[in-house]
């Protein structure tokens, strides 16, 4: 309470300050308060192991924002969209040589090796999420230009859509991060039947030194064709700079080309297609001493189907659809030979998440996971989709989903921890998620979602109960294998 009457008084401080610096025309005030209880279990695919970092957790946060709309002159306006999201009351206990999160208010530092609260955890800390100035009409009539700080999203979000943002490390599962803004600047062009934008962005700037910012550029270009069959067609290009990593014998950096298009249409009233297909080039810098730097040549595509054709049929209202998604690779993530292209693909920006489970591998948890193989490069992803609706406020989506590797990969470690048995395995497994969504009132939401992961022949745990030497690939079973699981109720309230 005491957090959300802070953000209120923010809020409403910002919102008569306003009317005193400009011609204000209106205000309008919203915001969204989401609560969740999280439990994760056996990411490491052990089941003898428990309590392994970012493997096995059970715990609430919550997502509290608050956003201030201001028309002010002619076709001027300003956003502001503070927050705070946190997990509850969360301290770090230390027992023996094992850390983990817990909570104890009456905790003494270093009493029977307890920490209580700590100072720089940030759990009250508020965050700007958006700060942007929207000029319409800017000059000339279809100009729209956006400074600030701003959400962007194009498309599905398969290339640009979030960053998923935790600066102060207040929350454990970065995929319910809400602060997934840029700081852009961003100008569309919106002239019947085109739409261009131009956007650039600061992702990192002088993190370690002067030149060693993160910076994106890019034009997306869309055209509605809805008059044909509810038709849309977008082209994009985007170019980042990523200078983190210096490299000390070329002095090169990591330069990301990404040339794509994007598509959809109805070739019947109910059944929607979709693809997308983009194309990575430029330099691939892997450390500080790379003899040179490699040629990027990578790839990615998601190809899909919405099918609605009973959806009026049927009192539950079903849709199904199905979706394939591929992701280029780094055969055995072969990174600094030289003479020969990396083709592994970058993430870049995705806001579109396709699974509750693995899409997170390696991304969001490293810590305790059976390998170094990240889940967003070197994939192939088959996903079914359903969903029904049992009453009118109630509704229920199903995904199943099987992974394959695309180029043979570096393996889980053997009990010696040696890298790369079994890289001939491409079965990385199957997950199903489920997730209930019922609307309580207009503001009030209530969700359940319930996901498992089986991992595939490329994970093997040992037969031996007590082993935490994660696995070994290449075997198909085990008696300690158990499968991933997760399940998160979710309560939101937006005003």
């Amino acid at each position: 309470m005491k957090l959300l009457r802070g953000l209120f008084v923010l809020a409403l401080a910002i919102a008569f300050t306003i009317p005193a610096l400009a011609e204000t025309q209106s205000i309008k005030l919203s915001g969204d308060v989401i609560v969740r209880h999280i439990m994760r279990d056996d990411y490491d695919f052990n089941k003898h192991d428990d309590d392994v970092a970012d493997t096995d957790a059970s715990y609430f946060m919550h997502n509290a924002e608050i956003q201030l709309d201001a028309d002010l002159t002619d076709n001027v306006s300003a956003t502001i969209r503070v927050m705070n999201q946190t997990d509850w009351n969360v301290s770090y206990i230390t027992e023996g040589a094992n850390t983990h999160t817990d909570y104890d208010p009456h905790a003494v530092v270093g009493a029977g090796g307890l920490d209580g609260p700590q100072d720089n955890y940030g759990e009250f800390d508020v965050i700007v999420d958006l700060a942007y100035v929207t000029l319409k009409e800017f000059f000339f009539t279809p100009l729209t230009v956006r400074i600030g700080k701003q959400d962007i999203w194009f498309g599905k979000g398969f290339i640009i859509g979030g960053l998923f943002d935790d600066p102060n490390g207040q929350i454990s599962g970065d995929e319910w991060s809400t602060n997934n803004s840029f700081k852009a600047i961003r100008a569309t062009w919106d002239y019947e039947p085109w739409t261009i934008d131009g956007v650039f962005a600061m992702i990192e700037e002088n993190e370690v030194q002067a030149d060693d910012d993160q910076q994106l550029y890019g034009v997306n270009v869309g055209i509605d064709l809805s008059e044909y069959k509810n038709a849309e067609v977008e082209m994009y290009y985007w170019y980042m700079i990523d200078d983190e990593i210096p490299n000390f014998i070329t002095s090169k950096e990591d330069r990301i080309h990404v040339l794509g298009t994007r598509g959809s249409f109805d070739p019947h009233e109910d059944i929607t297609l979709f693809g997308e297909l983009a194309l990575q080039g430029g330099t691939y810098i892997a450390n500080a001493v790379q003899p040179e730097p490699k040629k990027r040549n990578a790839w990615a595509c998601d190809l899909g189907a919405d099918l609605r054709l009973w959806e009026d049929d049927y009192a539950w209202r079903p849709v199904f659809g199905a979706e394939y998604i591929f992701y280029s690779g780094n055969n055995e993530h072969n990174t600094t030979l030289a003479g020969e292209d990396f083709k592994g693909w970058n993430r870049m920006f995705r806001g579109k998440l396709d699974s509750a489970i693995h899409d997170h591998y390696n991304v969001f948890y490293t810590a305790g996971m059976p390998t170094t193989e990240r889940a967003d490069t070197n994939l192939h992803q088959f996903i079914l989709k359903w969903g029904l609706q049992p009453m009118d406020n109630l509704s229920v989506d199903g995904r199943y989903i099987h992974f394959r590797l695309h180029e043979n990969a570096w393996g889980p470690s053997n009990a010696a921890g040696t890298m790369g048995y079994g890289v001939q395995e491409k079965g990385v497994g199957n997950e199903v998620d489920i997730e209930w969504t019922y609307e309580y009132t207009e503001d009030v939401t209530f969700g359940l979602l319930s996901a498992w992961f089986w991992s595939g022949d490329y994970y093997w745990t040992p037969e031996d109960t007590d082993s935490t030497a994660a696995v070994v690939a290449g075997a198909n079973s085990g008696s300690s294998k158990s499968v991933a699981r997760e399940v998160v109720a979710t309560c939101k309230v937006s005003f």
